[in-house]
């Protein structure tokens, strides 16, 4: 008999043996759709009551969490006998939020692992979707960001798979906030609107509710753009959706978040109306945190139309409530606009106590972003009670603070990409070792199986064996694209991802190479500092500060020579490290890099915005005194010193540092914190490039 023959023979008799009774199959067939039909039947009622708890909870919590207990408590306790656990996931997922937002970290646990058993076994895409979006809301609410956007991306990657509009719309709604706060905008706006695909191919109890969740925060979205008009027609179209189907108790919130957008377009009489609406809604609620910050926001607003009168009734009220309710926050937020208010109206012993005692409490908490916001408001004080000397000092502190949180925020990108791409890394590694161990299960069942039919057997191993050749192939391009990857991080991380330029980390490495040289060559540092770019910032948007940066960076590229690095040393600095050594080159260059920057304006969405830049430059070594005594981070302190100086002198200049005129050891203590003292005593030689 030939070796077709004997393997056709072996599969029929195979196929013989395994072929179980009719009889029984029929009957097994009909058993198991009436249980489809039975589980249809609960998954329905399930999804109701769930619809029920959740509008509840608006109006009674203590009485929605009993409610929801008495869901779960209806479930299968049996996991495998749970065949389609949707409303089984979506319940647990709600129990998980509920214990997740009372702080009850072990009972969260206790839910995701249970969650983690159900995604094991199910066949179900829409449940493994929900509980992975699950997963991803605890990471986010942990602040473990990195794992958080790591797991967004593969969630991303199976949503073309999920069916359920609930699921799809609430996946999409949970990724568009994740990336909001990343301020990854296009990806944000992307799933919002996919949420609304979703959304929009339902209509249940529930799809108002979600749908007027989902326009506010992209709204909130355009009001990061700083597009107001956007914002106020997205949440104006939702306030009357509101009013046309009564939808009452959502009106504070929308309230709220549109009038801060009128605020925003200066439209103050809108805003006014809006907040005492809000205001009104929010007491009737009883939802007294929401109605001290109507009060608080229409105390600004007032102020903003010089309505003082208005002002200072609203703020003592709204200080007398938050006060019986021992409300530390907005007591000390409220007396610092109070302070504020009475500085304008001319107690200022008394206006200023206020604010800094407020601004004490502040400084309690670390928040440099918090008190950068409120020096600005100091500096506003001092500059209505024409005390200069204190706008100055204000100023300078507020500068130096948005110095630190620039530089904080470029070292949070760079590690935020190191520890993103170190967790790519290890998914990929147990990926690897989930193929290994599949295949080690596969080879296991193929010896089994040869005990039986030796000829299959040998069928089996040579597919095995192709198995084996194809994950070889694979492992070997995967390592090749993680070469690449390396590659890609590695030029990443020392790029600045806005301008394409070099960053801090690129310089760092720069001056760590350069100090292994027994004789480091000699360079030059040009910092350079855009001319009022928050009011480029504040007057265009964020979006036209981008492209201020990205415009200049190409300006400032074409000046620099290959040999010379130029990086985006944070917010709106450049550095230049500079190889021209003749005075007179470098005399040139920064003539041309003033002429360079102010000549043209830079043009977006049709405003022309005209810009100017400061400067301050050093030699390196500065003026023969050795680097282990004065190194390079310590030059760039005194550079930054003559921008600073550059900027106090009218900006659009450029100041030299040439070299000392006096011992170092007598300029060091002045070079430390007083270039300007330096200059006065005649310890430093100096000259100025003007633009």
């Amino acid at each position: 008999m030939s070796l077709t023959k004997c393997l056709v023979v072996l599969v029929f008799t195979l196929a013989i043996s395994l072929l179980p009774n009719w009889a029984v199959a029929q009957e097994h067939v009909v058993n198991e759709t009436q249980q489809v039909k039975s589980q249809a039947m609960r998954d329905a009622s399930v999804e109701q009551a769930l619809d029920d708890y959740l509008t509840l909870t608006l109006v009674d919590p203590e009485q929605a969490n009993l409610k929801l207990q008495s869901i779960i408590d209806r479930l299968p306790k049996n996991l495998a006998e749970d065949n389609t656990p949707e409303s089984t996931v979506r319940a647990l997922t709600y129990q998980l939020f509920a214990h997740l937002y009372q702080a009850n970290p072990s009972a969260v646990d206790d839910i995701l692992a249970t969650l983690a058993e159900i995604k094991n076994i199910t066949k179900s895409v829409n449940a493994i979707a929900e509980i992975m979006a699950a997963e991803l809301e605890v990471l986010s609410f942990r602040n473990q960001s990195n794992q958080a956007y790591i797991n967004a991306e593969i969630l991303a990657g199976i949503l073309t798979d999920v069916e359920n509009p609930r699921v799809k719309y609430w996946i999409n709604a949970l990724l568009g906030r994740l990336f909001r706060q990343d301020t990854q905008y296009e990806k944000a706006l992307k799933h919002y609107e996919q949420a609304l695909d979703a959304l929009n191919t339902t209509n249940d109890s529930r799809t108002l509710v979600r749908s007027t969740s989902l326009r506010q925060q992209i709204a909130i979205v355009h009001t990061d753009l700083k597009d107001w008009q956007r914002a106020r027609s997205l949440l104006e179209e939702v306030y009357q959706d509101l009013l046309r189907y009564k939808q009452d108790q959502l009106l504070p919130d929308l309230f709220l978040s549109l009038g801060f957008v009128m605020a925003g377009q200066k439209d103050y009489t809108a805003a006014v109306e809006v907040n005492l609406k809000g205001l009104a809604r929010a007491r009737a609620q009883k939802q007294q945190s929401l109605v001290l910050t109507f009060m608080n926001n229409l105390g600004s607003v007032y102020i903003e139309q010089q309505n003082y009168p208005a002002a200072k009734n609203i703020l003592e009220e709204a200080l007398t409530e938050a006060l019986a309710l021992k409300d530390t926050e907005n007591v000390n937020l409220i007396n610092f606009n109070i302070g504020y208010l009475e500085v304008l109206l001319g107690d200022a012993e008394s206006g200023l106590t206020k604010m800094q005692n407020a601004f004490a409490f502040y400084q309690q908490r670390d928040s440099k972003t918090e008190l950068e916001d409120l020096l600005g408001w100091f500096a506003k004080a001092y500059k209505s009670l024409k005390d200069y000397p204190k706008l100055a000092e204000t100023l300078e502190w507020q500068m130096q603070l948005r110095e630190e949180i620039a530089a904080a925020s470029s070292e949070k990108i760079t590690r935020d990409l190191l520890s993103r791409y170190e967790l790519k890394s290890q998914t990929q590694q147990i990926t690897i070792l989930q193929q290994q161990n599949e295949l080690q299960e596969e080879l296991l069942k193929n010896k089994q199986l040869q005990q039986t039919i030796t000829l299959l057997f040998i069928f089996i191993m040579g597919l095995a064996a192709l198995l084996l050749v194809n994950l070889y192939r694979k492992v070997q391009r995967s390592n090749l694209r993680l070469k690449e990857v390396n590659k890609q991080l590695e030029y990443q991380s020392l790029r600045d991802p806005l301008t394409g330029l070099f960053n801090r980390r690129a310089m760092q490495d720069k001056m760590a190479q350069r100090h292994k040289s027994s004789q480091p060559e000699a360079c030059a540092l040009l910092l350079l500092d855009i001319d009022f770019f928050k009011q480029i910032n504040d007057n265009y948007g964020h979006a036209a500060g981008d492209a201020v940066l990205i415009d200049l960076s190409r300006r400032l590229l074409a000046l620099t020579d290959e040999n010379e690095l130029l990086i985006r040393w944070g917010g709106e600095e450049f550095l230049i490290v500079i190889q021209r050594l003749e005075q007179e080159e470098i005399d040139q260059l920064c003539q041309q890099v003033l002429q360079v920057v102010s000549a043209l304006p830079v043009v977006y969405e049709g405003n022309e915005i005209p810009v100017t830049i400061s400067g301050g430059f050093i030699r390196l070594p500065f003026s023969q005194v050795p680097e282990h005594q004065f190194n390079w981070e310590r030059v760039l302190q005194v550079a930054d010193m003559a921008l600073y100086l550059s900027k106090l002198n009218g900006r659009n200049q450029i100041n030299l540092i040439d070299e000392l005129q006096v011992p170092f050891a007598d300029a060091e203590p002045h070079l430390q914190s007083d270039l300007n003292g330096a200059i006065q005593e005649d310890m430093i030689k100096l000259h100025t490039i003007h633009g």
